[in-house]
C-alpha cells in the first residue's frame, strides 16, 4: 500500500472512533464492517467473531455512555501484505462536565483493512485500556464508565479553587445548617475556624457539629428568639451573638441569612457570619466626654454620626485622608427634620424609621436610604446604631451611633434574592415566584383585568428523556424557554412549574391575541427538534382573565382542565376552556 493509501486508512480509523464514542452512532460504525469482520473489546467477554454478533453487542450497548470527546490522537498505518493494512495507536477519549458518567481513559486500538480497489472494510478491531477495572463490567461502555482517579481529583480541585476563590473575599465565614432543632451542619467552610483559631476538626469538635453548639451559651437564648421572630415573617433572619475563640477570648458575629429549598425538596438554611467585634466594641465605648469622643472617632473607619435632639442639628464625621494623613470631614445639617425632606437627604420612605430611631424608639440596628455625602441623585444604604442619651427626667437629647454604607452589600443580597427565584436550568421563574407573581396580579383592579393563563406542557417528554437522554431532555427544556421567551412581551409573566411544565401569563391581551400567542408557541416548540424522526411539540391550555374576583387557583385548574382537552383530542394543539 503506497502512503496516500495508509493516510486514507488513518483518516477513516479516526471517523470510524469518532463516530462510535462521540456521535454515538452504531450503524455509521457497522457500515464500514466486513462481514467476516471480529472484534476485541477491553472487558473480558468482549470478543466478538461476526458482523452479526458485533451488530447485536453494539445495540445492547449503545446507550451506555454519553457523548464523549476525542483529543491527542496518535495513529499510524503499516502494510501487512498485499492488500491489507493495519491502524495502531491511541487516542483520549473523555467525557464532558455537563455529563452523569466520569470517563478519562487513552484508548488503545488497532483495526485491519482490507482494500478492494478503492473500498476500505474493516474485518478486525482490537480496543484496549491499560485499567483492571475495565474487565469487570459485561458491556465496554459500563466498564468504561469506572471513574478515573486523576480526573477526579482534578474537577474536585477545579471545583475547590472557585469555592475558595469566592469565599477568601468575605470577611468572616460561611455556613449551612439544617431546618432541625439545633441546626445541625451540612457544610461549614475553612473561613469560619479560621475566623475563631481552630482548624476545622476543632470546631466541629467543640460546636458538636451544630450552630447551637456554636453560640456563646449566655447568648443562645437571645439568638434563637431573633430567628423564630424572623422566621415567622419569612425566610431570611439576622442575629447578633458571641462566639468563643479558641484563646478563650469573645467576638461578636452578625449572622444573617436564609430558608431555601434544595434540589430535593429539604429545607436548608444558609448564611454568612461576620466579625462586628469591632463596631460593638465602638458603640459600648462612646462616652459623652468630647476628647475620649474625639479618640474614638480617629480611630474607626465607619461614619460617625450625632443628633442633637434640641438643637435639630445632625453631625457627621468621617475619615478622609488629605495631604498623606488621616482626618476627620466634619459635615453638619442643621434644621435637620426639615433639610432631610426638602433637600432630599433621606429616602421618603425612610425618614420616619430614622427619627424614631434617634430618639430612641428602637434599640436595633436599622437601614435607610441616605444621601448625605455623595448628592448623586442615587440614594445609598445604610446601616445605622446609635446609643441615645436621655437627660435627668428620661427625655432624649442626643443620639450618637455608626452609619455604615452597605449599598454593595444589598445589591449583593437583591442579586442573591433574584437568583432564589429563578429556575435554575430555564432561567424562568419558579414555581413559588410565578404563583405569587399571578396572585398579586390577580389582586389589582380585577374588573379591569384583560388577558389570559396559558399552560404549556410538552408531549411524551419522558419518551423523549428515555430514548435521548436527560441531557437532550435538558436542552429541550432551555430551547422552550426561548421559544416563550420570543413570543411572550415584556409586561408578561413566565415561569417553568414543573419538569415539562411552563406557564405564561398574558397581560392585557384581547382573545384574538392570546390565541395567536399559542399558535406561536406550538410552532416554536415544533421546530426545536433538528431530527427527522423526533418531532417536539407541545399543548396549551388557555383560561381567560374573568371581570369577576379570580384566584391563582381558580384560574390555574381553569387552564390545567383546557390542557387535558388539548392532551385528549391528539396534543399538539390548544384548547380554550369554557365557563
Amino acid at each position: 500500500m503506497n502512503e496516500m493509501q495508509k493516510q486514507k486508512a488513518v483518516q477513516l480509523t479516526y471517523h470510524i472512533i469518532e463516530s462510535f464514542y462521540h456521535d454515538r452512532d452504531v450503524d455509521e460504525v457497522l457500515s464500514y464492517l466486513d462481514k467476516d469482520c471480529s472484534w476485541i473489546g477491553p472487558g473480558e467477554r468482549e470478543q466478538k467473531n461476526s458482523l452479526e454478533e458485533i451488530r447485536e453487542y453494539f445495540a445492547l450497548s449503545k446507550d451506555g455512555i454519553p457523548s464523549c470527546d476525542l483529543s491527542d490522537p496518535d495513529l499510524h498505518a503499516v502494510s501487512l501484505e498485499e492488500g491489507l493494512c493495519m491502524v495502531m495507536g491511541s487516542i483520549m477519549i473523555r467525557t464532558s462536565l455537563q455529563s452523569h458518567m466520569v470517563i478519562a481513559v487513552n484508548q488503545r486500538l488497532s483495526f485491519v483493512y482490507r482494500l478492494t480497489g478503492e473500498t476500505y472494510r474493516v474485518i478486525h478491531m482490537h480496543l484496549s485500556n491499560p485499567y483492571r477495572e475495565m474487565g469487570r463490567e459485561e458491556y465496554f461502555p459500563h466498564a468504561m464508565g469506572t471513574q478515573n482517579y486523576e480526573y477526579l481529583q482534578r474537577l474536585l480541585r477545579e471545583k475547590t479553587e472557585v469555592i475558595d476563590m469566592i469565599t477568601g473575599n468575605i470577611n468572616g465565614g460561611l455556613k449551612g445548617s439544617n431546618d432541625d432543632e439545633l441546626f445541625s451542619f451540612f457544610y461549614v467552610n475553612e473561613g469560619l475556624p479560621r475566623m475563631l483559631g481552630y482548624t476545622y476538626e476543632e470546631f466541629m469538635e467543640k460546636t458538636g457539629g451544630t450552630a447551637v453548639g456554636a453560640v456563646y451559651p449566655p447568648d443562645l437564648e437571645s439568638a434563637l428568639a431573633d430567628c423564630s421572630r424572623c422566621f415567622s415573617q419569612g425566610p431570611v433572619y439576622s442575629t447578633e451573638y458571641r462566639m468563643e475563640k479558641k484563646d478563650g477570648s469573645l467576638i461578636w458575629i452578625l449572622d444573617s441569612g436564609r430558608k431555601a429549598a434544595d434540589s430535593d425538596g429539604v429545607i436548608k438554611i444558609n448564611s454568612i457570619l461576620i466579625d462586628v467585634t469591632p463596631q460593638k466594641e465602638a458603640l459600648f465605648d462612646l462616652e459623652v466626654e468630647q476628647e475620649r469622643y474625639k479618640v474614638a472617632l480617629e480611630n474607626i473607619t465607619d461614619v460617625m454620626c450625632e443628633y442633637d435632639i434640641r438643637q435639630d442639628l445632625h453631625t457627621t464625621y468621617q475619615r478622609v485622608e488629605i495631604n498623606g494623613g488621616i482626618e476627620l470631614e466634619k459635615f453638619e445639617i442643621p434644621n435637620f427634620t426639615t433639610a432631610i425632606r426638602e433637600k432630599n437627604l433621606v429616602h421618603p420612605e425612610d425618614i420616619e424609621r430614622l427619627m424614631d430611631f434617634y430618639y430612641g424608639n428602637n434599640n436595633s440596628p436599622i437601614e435607610v436610604r441616605t444621601n448625605f455625602f455623595h448628592l448623586d441623585a442615587v440614594w445609598h444604604w445604610s446601616q445605622c446604631r446609635c446609643t441615645v442619651l436621655r437627660n435627668s427626667s428620661g427625655s432624649p437629647v442626643r443620639a450618637i451611633g455608626m452609619m455604615k454604607d452597605i449599598t454593595e452589600e444589598k445589591e449583593k443580597n437583591l442579586e442573591l434574592l433574584m437568583l432564589s427565584q429563578m429556575d435554575g436550568l430555564t432561567q424562568l421563574y419558579n414555581q413559588t415566584t410565578a404563583q405569587n407573581a399571578i396572585q398579586n396580579y390577580l389582586k389589582m383592579g380585577m374588573e379591569e383585568l384583560t388577558g389570559a393563563l396559558l399552560i404549556i406542557d410538552l408531549d411524551h417528554f419522558k419518551q423523549i428523556n428515555d430514548t435521548k437522554g436527560h441531557l437532550y431532555g435538558n436542552d429541550v427544556l432551555i430551547e422552550t424557554a426561548g421559544v416563550l421567551r420570543s413570543c411572550a412581551e415584556e409586561k408578561d409573566l413566565l415561569g417553568r412549574i414543573g419538569g415539562d411544565e411552563f406557564i405564561m401569563l398574558v397581560k392585557d391581551a384581547s382573545f384574538e391575541a392570546v390565541v395567536e400567542r399559542a399558535k406561536q408557541i406550538i410552532n416554536g416548540v415544533s421546530g426545536i427538534s433538528k431530527e427527522e424522526k423526533l418531532m417536539i411539540t407541545c399543548s396549551i391550555g388557555i383560561a381567560f382573565l374573568q371581570k369577576r374576583p379570580q384566584t391563582y387557583d381558580e384560574l390555574f385548574l381553569q387552564a390545567d382542565t383546557a390542557l387535558y382537552e388539548a392532551k385528549k383530542k391528539g396534543r399538539n394543539q390548544w384548547d380554550i376552556y369554557c365557563l
